[in-house]
């Protein structure tokens, strides 16, 4: 009897563990099924992300006949309690702009990192592979900033109003609304009066800041402006970051050279040989031409070769005597600035 009872026992074993088993089978999801969730990145350890058990139906326990869980992949980031089935995270800190797969991802939604949990059931009678994801969200751990502290750009001084130049654009790691907000211009009140900042939506999702000339701009008043370029995150709290921005203003010929005096005059010994200084101009980089003829028929020469200026001659250079000088002989200004051909006039022609 006793053995026959001892049988009879083993037999209601076998089917309670049957019944247990199929009751296990029923209660789980197809294994197509996968476990999503969400974090936010740069978490501490231990920060809980979901229950694996409780998702997946399961009533978790402590016995050693109960479910239990192992990370199969994914546990560079996570971790899970092998009996309760809690997913945390690991001590592996996530920053979500290190991953590869998402460093080129302007939508949190995509950024994730997936993993994979095997259920064992109980005594390791059975056992199955889920599939899962952890979707990373962004936070505002990165601070806007442009690819220099110094700015340069160079505005002629001839440019009408409305002309626009592009600024350089800061770059920040965080997108969406943690991305970059806002750009701004700090400048003075002289500044203010003839720059003004634009900042143009471009197709991809950035903007792009415009600089506008506003003012009339005279080099011969002021040559530059120093401004500061400012810009901002969506962020709560927002980071923000500067850069100095200096606009140079360049030249172009927009001035005629003028002497100082209308008449100039200047003495000399009759005898005085040639090579003779007598007298020296100091304009710069302009051309200086004869246009009158002393009555004896010899011609003055202002001395200067075709390369040189006033200011680079020496004190021998001038050639021959005296030299009144009508002002309206040197109105005469050269492209760019460059010092041209000299030019006589003898016998009423004009030689180049």
């Amino acid at each position: 009897m006793q053995r026959l009872g001892a049988v009879h026992s083993s037999a209601a074993q076998a089917l309670s563990l049957v019944v247990l088993l199929l009751q296990l089978l029923t209660q789980l999801p197809g294994a197509d099924s996968a476990l999503r969730y969400r974090v936010a990145e740069e978490g501490p350890p231990d920060v809980k992300i979901g229950n694996v058990a409780a998702d997946l139906g399961l009533t978790a326990g402590t016995g050693s006949g109960d479910v239990t869980f192992a990370l199969e992949s994914g546990s560079e980031y996570f971790k899970i309690d092998n009996v309760t089935g809690e997913l945390t995270t690991g001590p592996r800190r996530i920053d979500r702009e290190k991953l590869p797969q998402c460093q080129m991802i302007f939508d949190e939604n995509e950024c994730f990192l997936d993993f994979e949990v095997s259920v064992i059931g109980p005594l390791q009678s059975w056992v199955d592979l889920f599939e899962g994801r952890v979707v990373i969200t962004d936070i505002n751990d990165n601070t806007p900033s442009f690819p220099s502290p110094v700015l340069q750009l160079s505005v002629e001084e001839n440019r009408p109003i409305g002309t626009l130049y592009l600024l350089p654009t800061a770059t920040d790691r965080d997108f969406g609304r943690n991305g970059i907000d806002r750009y701004e211009l700090i400048q003075d009140g002289g500044a203010g009066t003839v720059f003004e900042l634009q900042v143009a939506d471009i197709p991809d999702g950035e903007k792009q800041p415009q600089l506008i000339v506003k003012g009339t701009l005279d080099r011969e008043q002021k040559d530059s402006y120093e401004l500061v370029l400012r810009v901002r995150d969506g962020g709560n709290p927002a980071r923000s970051s500067q850069a100095l921005l200096r606009v140079s203003i360049t030249d172009v010929n927009d001035n005629s050279p003028q002497f100082e005096r209308s008449t100039y005059e200047a003495e000399m010994a009759e005898n005085a040989p040639p090579g003779t200084p007598v007298l020296q101009g100091t304009l710069r980089r302009v051309t200086f031409s004869v246009v009158s003829q002393p009555q004896d028929g010899g011609c003055y020469d202002s001395g200067l070769e075709d390369s040189e200026t006033p200011s680079s001659k020496s004190s021998t250079g001038p050639r021959l005597g005296s030299l009144p000088l009508p002002e309206e002989g040197y109105e005469r200004t050269t492209p760019e600035g460059s010092v041209g051909e000299e030019e006589h006039v003898e016998n009423g022609t004009q030689m180049n």
